[in-house]
């Protein structure tokens, strides 16, 4: 999301070719070559605006700028000299996109890699709205998935123009945004890709982002404006040291949020106490509601931030960008639109506007894989418990109804599978290892059938040394077994709760 939601780290396994990869050009990186190939698309004719050769790590590739009406613009980096692996990859974006970049990660690790700025210029959310009352709904579906099948298309088009074939694997690999036009393209279009990497998804557009704005609400309406972020930071500081050892391991690191109660009133000042070290009534009030998440009349609109995660992302002195433009510009289509106007009585229907304007074009929420399982597709989910800006028990939410909707556990993890990463903020970071190689395990899955038990995570340590640790798939978690090192993988098993 603008200005936080980074695109996540394109982690590249060290997995064998395709038998047939390791190609040539078959044609030249100039417009007179691949400058010259037709660009076929439902729509508008595209057009290749720019053709020029380059070197990312030690991969020369060729950079091909596409141009699709009304305004998509889709780059296809082609790695040269011998080094494509036969694969495409599509490399998804964060918060509103907005622009597009050399597909770097992609082109080193021998794929085609695909990029896009989804249909606009600048991630301020402003495109979503033509003029005020007017939708820009053209644009929307652009931004929602027309631009995110159309990186399929053409960067297909363009490896068998190049190379003279086509990839024999197509994946998808992204984290927040990303990570929802990936489930987008699992849910619409399955023959896209057959396997997809989506982490932190800001699937839920309508719903989660209308929950952005609650921290900001709670604490106007308890505390009369912000909590000062010290404070906050110390509330988190505070849960995690209540809660840290439940799982049987002090690592600074609550394993599963849900199983944490601590009560930010067991930090107000004492009568002689004031500071950033404690809180008043007011502030402890705040940060309960926010932990609470958005309940109104005792019914919950959408889930919380969990405790363990820092809430000065969306609780600090201004609203997070993104909690204020949709509102704005995709709901009520008015640049002048205060937030100050929200609070307990009118938060509901302002819930409920957002999912009525936003859901039916962004929500990206069916769990219906029907489609994408019979054509052999695999899913890789992960989220980060500690993830400050998107609900993490909304992805949960998400592949429960997925379980349900393929036929079970059993039957939904030959398709899909969701590894929860404790500790571990928005698309990496925090106190918690974050998960490595998530493509390379989704390769394998698709092109041999091993399916991931665990995903591999790690965090380098302040002091010196590495900590790593299994992710386990959903519901699992990793148990430390009773003996060795705390900080390597190996001294834990995965257990049901």
């Amino acid at each position: 999301m603008t200005h936080a939601i980074a695109l996540t780290a394109v982690l590249i396994a060290a997995v064998s070719s395709p038998a047939s990869a390791q190609v040539a050009a078959a044609t030249t990186c100039d417009a007179a070559g691949i400058g010259s190939a037709k660009v076929v698309v439902e729509g508008p004719p595209a057009s290749i605006l720019d053709v020029s050769t380059g070197t990312t790590g030690a991969v020369s590739y060729c950079l091909v700028k596409v141009r699709i009406p009304e305004a998509i613009n889709i780059w296809v980096g082609l790695p040269m000299g011998g080094a494509w692996n036969g694969r495409l990859q599509s490399v998804g974006g964060g918060g509103y996109a907005g622009n597009v970049a050399v597909p770097n990660a992609a082109i080193v690790g021998g794929y085609v890699g695909v990029t896009t700025d989804t249909g606009h210029a600048g991630g301020d959310g402003s495109f979503g709205m033509k003029a005020p009352g007017q939708p820009n709904t053209a644009l929307q579906i652009d931004f929602a998935y027309r631009s995110e099948h159309l990186m399929a298309v053409v960067g297909r088009q363009l490896a068998q123009a190049f190379y003279g074939r086509a990839p024999e694997f197509s994946y998808w690999n992204g984290c927040s945004t990303g990570g929802r036009q990936g489930l987008m393209m699992a849910q619409r279009f399955p023959e896209d890709y057959n396997g997809i990497v989506a982490g932190a998804p800001a699937i839920h557009w309508d719903r989660f982002q209308a929950a952005l704005i609650w921290a900001q609400v709670a604490m106007l309406r308890e505390n009369g404006g912000p909590v000062p972020v010290p404070k906050l930071n110390r509330a988190t500081e505070s849960a995690v040291a209540a809660c840290d050892a439940k799982d049987g391991v002090t690592d600074r690191v609550i394993e599963d949020p849900r199983q944490c109660t601590f009560d930010a009133r067991t930090l107000i000042c004492g009568a002689d106490a004031s500071g950033d070290t404690c809180l008043t009534e007011k502030e402890a009030a705040a940060i309960n509601r926010i932990w609470e998440g958005p309940v109104i009349a005792g019914k919950r609109l959408w889930f919380r931030t969990e405790r363990g995660a820092a809430l000065g992302a969306l609780g600090g002195p201004t609203p997070f960008p993104i909690a204020v433009a949709q509102p704005r510009y995709w709901v009520y289509f008015d640049p002048n639109w205060d937030w100050h106007t929200l609070g307990y009585d009118n938060y509901a229907a302002f819930f409920d506007r957002t999912v009525a304007e936003v859901g039916p074009i962004m929500a990206t929420d069916s769990p219906d894989l029907t489609r994408f399982r019979e054509r052999g597709g695999k899913l890789i989910l992960w989220h980060g418990w500690s993830d400050q800006l998107i609900m993490p028990e909304g992805t949960i939410d998400y592949y429960e109804r997925v379980v349900k909707a393929l036929g079970g556990a059993s039957a939904a993890q030959k398709t899909a599978r969701l590894f929860m990463a404790p500790g571990v903020a928005h698309c990496g970071g925090g106190e918690g290892p974050a998960p490595q190689d998530l493509l390379g395990n989704l390769v394998k899955w698709v092109e041999r059938g091993e399916a991931p038990e665990t995903i591999p995570s790690s965090r380098a340590l302040p002091g010196g040394g590495t900590r790593t640790r299994p992710l386990c798939k959903y519901p699992e978690r990793a148990v430390w077994k009773g003996t060795g090192n705390t900080d390597e993988a190996v001294n834990f098993v995965c257990r049901a709760p």
